[in-house]
């Protein structure tokens, strides 16, 4: 059976339309499919979370390498098509399933009490393109880094987080700090999707995952946040806002950058650095 074929009988035995609301598209590639696979390295005994389950044609081929698969669905009719494809494997506890917004999900704590533990999981999932940013932000800003990340988003979007300086943004900074290779795997077109959507994908996988040294992950957000708070105005000036001209003035000139400095040009080096530099005292 083809994976749109195989589409379309769970979608038709539950009478489900495709929620564009939600930002359901589903992968109906299977060179697709085996390349997000192939790029996520997964082993037998990996523990893999993903995100956005929908019929499951990801979460089947996870299992079919041997993985343990924690699916997350907000869709409750989804769930229940879930449910009922994976019922011997819920019985073995070789997937498990949470009908819930990954955005409202307590993460890592319902991870912790599964048993899994940080930098030991992946992270693997067709994301819905408009919850692309904060799921990822979620994923690296809570102290429970997994050792692995291969999402499926808008082409555009990876494009731009594994941006070089002078078109990042505040995601491709965060991203670039937490991962040392970030890294667009493979394009996919809008064709590769049901319903098809309006923009094309891309394959992106964040490897050698780890917190910058001698900096705490919550400086370094509010360091960018505050830096790509208004894109248009100086990096300095917007900086002087929050932490005082005085001590960003100091930072200038140590690190010798110009005064004419906007947030997208920075390089992450130069981020690091701005945030080891910020006195703990003003945070």
């Amino acid at each position: 059976m083809s994976l749109k074929s195989d589409l379309f009988y769970w979608l038709s035995k539950y009478n489900v339309q495709p929620n564009k609301n939600m930002g359901q598209c589903f992968l109906v590639s299977e060179k697709a499919l085996d390349k997000i696979v192939g790029a996520a390295k997964i082993k037998r005994g990996d523990k893999v979370l993903e995100i956005g389950g929908g019929t499951g044609i990801l979460t089947a081929k996870l299992l079919e390498k041997g993985a343990e698969v924690l699916v997350v669905e907000k869709d409750n009719r989804l769930a229940l098509v879930l449910h009922e494809r994976f019922g011997k494997e819920l019985g073995t506890g070789k997937v498990k399933i949470i009908q819930t917004d990954f955005l409202d999900l307590l993460f890592p704590e319902v991870l912790e009490k599964l048993g899994w533990k940080s930098k030991q999981y992946k992270v693997v999932a067709n994301l819905p393109y408009q919850i692309t940013s904060p799921a990822i932000e979620r994923i690296l800003e809570r102290g429970f880094l997994p050792s692995l990340v291969v999402l499926t988003i808008q082409k555009e979007v990876a494009e731009r987080i594994c941006a070089q300086p002078g078109n990042m943004g505040s995601l491709s900074v965060l991203a670039q700090a937490c991962a040392r290779n970030c890294s667009l795997v493979a394009k996919f077109p809008a064709s590769y999707f049901h319903p098809v959507p309006e923009v094309d994908s891309a394959l992106l996988r964040l490897e050698g995952i780890a917190y910058p040294e001698e900096i705490e992950i919550k400086k370094l957000r509010q360091v960018i946040r505050v830096g790509f708070s208004q894109k248009r105005k100086k990096l300095k000036k917007n900086l002087e806002n929050v932490f005082g001209k005085e001590t960003v003035e100091n930072i200038w000139m140590k690190l010798n950058l110009p005064e004419n400095t906007r947030a997208q040009e920075l390089s992450l080096k130069n981020w690091l650095e701005i945030t080891k530099t910020i006195p703990e005292r003003i945070l």
